[in-house]
């Protein structure tokens, strides 16, 4: 962008035969601030003179200028007529310290909304740490019931080992005892068969003596006077006699 020389103020603009470019730079500001798109049949309607071409070519000066001013280059500010320049600006400072002003009460309100965000985020770091907390307490105690568990189980165990081994000895004893009573029972049986066959043999010869002994006793008896002794002890004498003779038939009647 050329640099503006130090004479007087536009007498470096190209000037047509019938407009100059400070016409209708008044008439495009003037529609801009009637609100109206200043184009280059706005521009020419407005001024009702001049050719289409230098319109043309001026408002794409004046949009330069006005790309200029708005990227806040103040030489831009160099190129307007003398009664707009200190409009300009004054507009231009008044703009400044409105953009301040925004830029402070943005500001303020983004330190505003920064603080808050932070107590906000200290609140959830707080409430995740507290929640953290609560769930490794939690784990601490579940792990703990946990371990207290495995610890029951392995005492049950160890319990029920030593009750199963417990009751295979016993049963093994029962079995041992069970085997002792039936060898017992079989010795028990021997001995009381053998017991009755001595028994019946016995029986049988006291029978086979009492048989051979009664004809010897009854010659004896008959060559011998009887004994006829009085009163209750003949009777009681008779009687034992009498049971005497019948044992040894009764018992070889049972062999």
């Amino acid at each position: 962008m050329p640099s503006p020389s130090l004479g007087n103020y536009g007498a470096t603009r190209d000037r047509a035969a019938s407009i100059s470019f400070a016409d209708i730079e008044i008439a495009a500001r003037q529609l801009m601030l009637a609100g109206t798109y200043p184009s280059v049949g706005a521009v020419h309607r407005a001024l009702k003179r001049g050719s289409t071409t230098t319109i043309a070519d001026a408002m794409r000066r004046f949009w330069k200028d006005q790309a200029a001013l708005n990227a806040g280059n103040p030489v831009a500010l160099t190129r307007l007529p003398p009664e707009f320049a200190d409009a300009a600006v004054a507009l231009w400072e008044r703009a400044l310290r409105l953009s301040q002003q925004t830029a402070l009460v943005e500001d303020n309100a983004a330190r505003a909304n920064l603080e808050q965000l932070c107590r906000d985020t200290d609140q959830r770091i707080h409430s995740v740490e507290l929640r953290e907390k609560a769930w490794d307490l939690a784990a601490r105690v579940r792990e703990r019931a946990l371990t207290d568990a495995r610890e029951q189980v392995n005492v049950l165990l160890k319990e029920l080992a030593a009750d199963r081994a417990e009751l295979h000895a016993r049963e093994a004893r029962i079995l041992d005892l069970e085997s002792q009573l039936e060898e017992h029972r079989r010795q028990l049986a021997t001995v009381i068969t053998s017991a009755i066959a001595k028994n019946r043999a016995l029986t049988a010869r006291k029978s086979r003596r009492t048989l051979r002994a009664k004809p010897e006793s009854r010659a004896r008896l008959k060559k011998r006077a009887p004994l006829k002794p009085s009163g209750r002890r003949a009777k009681r004498k008779a009687h034992d006699q009498h049971h005497r003779d019948r044992r040894p038939a009764s018992k070889a009647g049972r062999s």
